[in-house]
């Protein structure tokens, strides 16, 4: 079911998040009416039900509400607000990632005037505060982050904006290939397309910070994405990976310190940063473990709490 928008002029964006309620995405709409053209941004919400999203100030712009059969896996949800949503550019938003001022606009520009299919922003912490914020944040994405503008071999999936008729062309299997570890960026790049990250786009990003949240919400998120690209291997690749899920955590340690984002932000880190980082490696290789000895079990409906009650986790 879905609510139309009010009538005005095309948007030029359309920003799609996933929510319970709309106190839960009331910081993501302050900051797009802090953008230098709020009206031209429509915001898709992807709920459970419309009548549960409660009281709360409206975005800015159009306004449109698609119901789901549940949160989880979210990227069912995602996909349903791509495909109501009417502008030519999507993000695929987060309610804790919030683009400060003037940050859709490059975005727009990347994928309207030059010809892009997919183009990232770079991330501030949003709460540099602790090291457990920092180490979530590298681990995560230090590998997309830093200052250079290059076209890139993977994005993430979230908080990148795509143009919508390339993603509405794969149908059906447009909620698959959103999946962690579902290969949009990669089927998009096999069709001869380009992809980019636009450090001249910031969003501030909220990150893990709560011990047992930082173990599992990187052992969910580790999970669903290695289950999704084991998915078409066979038992004796999965048992391989599976033997060698202990080198994981030192393989990946060693590409965090490598990334472009430890370097832009090795400053910034405290001396602290590595024992939360190692613990958060160790629940990472634990989650691939997983998923290759069992599939990808209860993910799904377990990283919907850190995906969109963030808040209740710093």
């Amino acid at each position: 079911m879905s609510e139309p928008a009010t009538e005005l002029a095309t948007p030029r964006i359309s920003f799609v998040v996933a929510t319970d309620t709309l106190a839960t995405v009331a910081d993501v709409f302050a900051s797009l009416r802090a953008q230098p053209d709020p009206e031209g941004i429509e915001v898709v919400l992807a709920c459970p039900a419309a009548a549960a999203l409660g009281e709360g100030e409206p975005p800015p712009g159009p306004l449109r509400i698609v119901e789901v059969e549940a949160l989880a896996p979210i990227e069912r949800a995602f996909a349903a607000g791509i495909r109501v949503a009417t502008a030519p550019v999507v993000l695929i938003g987060e309610t804790h990632a919030f683009p400060e001022p003037g940050a859709l606009e490059p975005l727009i520009r990347a994928i309207c005037d030059e010809g892009y299919a997919a183009v990232a922003p770079g991330l501030r912490n949003a709460n540099p505060e602790t090291a457990a914020s920092w180490a979530s944040l590298m681990v995560t994405y230090g590998w997309t982050l830093g200052s250079d503008r290059r076209e890139a071999h993977q994005l993430s999936t979230h908080n990148t904006a795509y143009r919508r008729d390339l993603l509405v062309s794969f149908g059906d299997e447009l909620p698959a290939l959103l999946r962690l570890g579902g290969g949009i960026h990669h089927r998009l790049r096999a069709q001869g397309e380009r992809l980019l990250v636009e450090p001249a786009s910031v969003f501030a990003h909220q990150n893990v910070v709560q011990f047992r949240s930082c173990i599992g919400d990187r052992f969910y998120a580790a999970r669903s994405y290695s289950a999704s690209r084991s998915e078409s291997w066979s038992l004796a690749r999965r048992a391989l990976y599976a033997i060698a899920a202990p080198l994981i955590p030192l393989v990946i340690a060693a590409r965090v310190v490598r990334s472009p984002g430890w370097k832009a932000h090795r400053s910034e880190l405290p001396r602290t940063v590595y024992l939360p980082m190692a613990l958060s490696l160790a629940a990472h290789g634990a989650g691939e473990l997983a998923a290759y000895a069992a599939g990808v079990g209860n993910s799904p409906e377990r990283i919907i709490e850190y995906e969109i009650h963030r808040a209740r986790h710093l």
